[in-house]
């Protein structure tokens, strides 16, 4: 009877250990294969690790670093608006990646992109990716919580609850800040295309609004058909082919 009773335990434990050992078997399966596109950039095949990256990022998960890796293959086979599309992207993931920043501002200075004038606190806001700050913002909201009750229910001694509460708040609020500064990162595009014409109106003819290199950055795309209507970086709005664009964000 005993032996039965113990079963179930038995299984569940057996059932655990293959999940762990199969999500370490997959870790190393990925670390494998990106340690192999790697090699594959350092021999020079960078068409190949191109695509061994972009399988990569197909299977997931993603990472700062697999992003900037690619870029690095994208610039490397003179795709320079694509690179800079995903040195974007690993920017996303990783704010602080200083090699992702010094290569995005490289390729913009070889092309001559034209990017949106940032505000200091737009700088300052980009600390934080959007799940570090969603997850700092919950760990505040959590702790103010607490610290309102205290002052609630214990009306001495409420120097500390009070001072906690007030570095709650305002660490919040910055989380608040970098999680509306992720968003509006979101609706960014990149011109991937050696040079595109903006226009005033969605066709050929109409008058030249502006001139973007590759590398240039857009805001708010509303894509369409073939025409994508969006902020251009001297702050007006203006038509810019669709096929010339790619998304900071995937869909």
């Amino acid at each position: 009877m005993q032996n039965r009773r113990r079963n179930p335990i038995w299984r569940l434990a057996l059932i655990v250990a293959l999940a762990a050992g199969a999500a370490l078997g997959t870790a190393r399966a990925d670390t494998a294969q990106f340690d192999a596109a790697n090699k594959l950039y350092e021999t020079g095949n960078f068409a190949g690790a191109r695509d061994a990256y972009l399988q990569l990022i197909k299977a997931g998960p993603l990472s700062a670093n697999l992003y900037y890796n690619l870029g690095n293959a994208e610039w490397r086979l003179g795709d320079s608006g694509e690179a800079a599309v995903d040195y974007e992207r690993a920017l996303a993931l990783e704010p602080s990646h200083a090699e992702a920043r010094a290569n995005l501002e490289f390729v913009r200075e070889q092309t001559g992109a034209k990017v949106p004038a940032a505000a200091w606190w737009q700088t300052a806001l980009n600390g934080l990716n959007a799940g570090a700050a969603s997850m700092l913002l919950s760990v505040c909201g959590w702790v103010a919580m607490f610290c309102v009750a205290l002052l609630l229910l214990r009306p001495a001694g409420r120097t500390a609850p009070a001072v906690t509460l007030a570095f709650c708040l305002l660490t919040g609020a910055y989380a608040a800040g970098c999680l509306w500064q992720a968003a509006a990162f979101a609706t960014r595009a990149v011109v991937i295309a050696k040079s595109v014409q903006a226009r005033v109106a969605p066709v050929e003819v109409a008058p030249l609004a502006d001139v973007l290199p590759a590398g240039s950055e857009v805001l708010a795309p509303e894509e369409r058909g073939a025409w994508t209507y969006c902020t251009i970086p001297d702050g007006t709005r203006a038509w810019v082919p669709t096929e010339a664009l790619e998304p900071v964000r995937k869909s």
